[in-house]
């Protein structure tokens, strides 16, 4: 009879570690989606609420995403590009099709209610004068907009993103600036 201490067992699996994102995600492995959510859900509602303006949207738009991006993970091509360029893309999408979306069925404005509201705060009119601000920018002012300052994106990370080269989104940029200038300042100002 063998004591414990002698008998040899094989060699020792350990549970294989991925050290490739993308493909833990394919695996669906539940840290690496995690861990993406974790980086990319705040840049993804940011993303949404620029072009939107609703919280609930918003979120939805950002929860989409990631619903979309588990459901194409085994489809996505590594290109070079950051995983984040394709996420926005598919945010891109959902975004658009929320808007087209609104614009189909009726829906009351704020503004043409009769809402008094007692007191106003100077950075809840900033904000809004902002928000409605970015509303009157094109698709594109807004997504460049969103990327570059609301999620600190750089111009290659937006230019990717956007599926356009550095200079268009430097130019995008540049005119989507000066169109929330003229917008914001006032023409006493000008």
């Amino acid at each position: 009879m063998l004591a414990l201490t002698e008998v040899r067992a094989g060699p020792r699996h350990e549970p294989t570690q991925v050290s490739d994102p993308i493909a833990a995600l394919v695996t669906l492995d539940p840290q690496a989606w995690n861990d993406l959510f974790e980086q990319y859900y705040r840049k993804m509602y940011n993303f949404a609420y620029v072009r939107t303006g609703e919280v609930d949207a918003s979120e939805e738009i950002a929860s989409e995403v990631f619903a979309a991006a588990a459901r194409g993970i085994a489809r996505y091509r590594n290109t070079g590009a950051p995983i984040g360029a394709w996420l926005y893309r598919i945010a891109r999408n959902i975004t658009a099709d929320h808007i087209d979306q609104r614009r189909r069925r009726p829906s009351v404005s704020l503004e043409a209610s009769e809402i008094e509201i007692e007191t106003s705060s100077p950075d809840i009119d900033s904000a809004t004068d902002l928000a409605a601000s970015v509303a009157l920018l094109t698709r594109e002012q807004q997504e460049v907009i969103a990327l570059r300052f609301f999620n600190d994106c750089s111009l290659q990370e937006a230019a990717k993103a956007l599926g356009k080269s550095v200079g268009a989104v430097k130019l995008l940029q540049h005119r989507a600036l000066a169109a929330l200038r003229r917008q914001l300042t006032p023409e006493a100002d000008r």
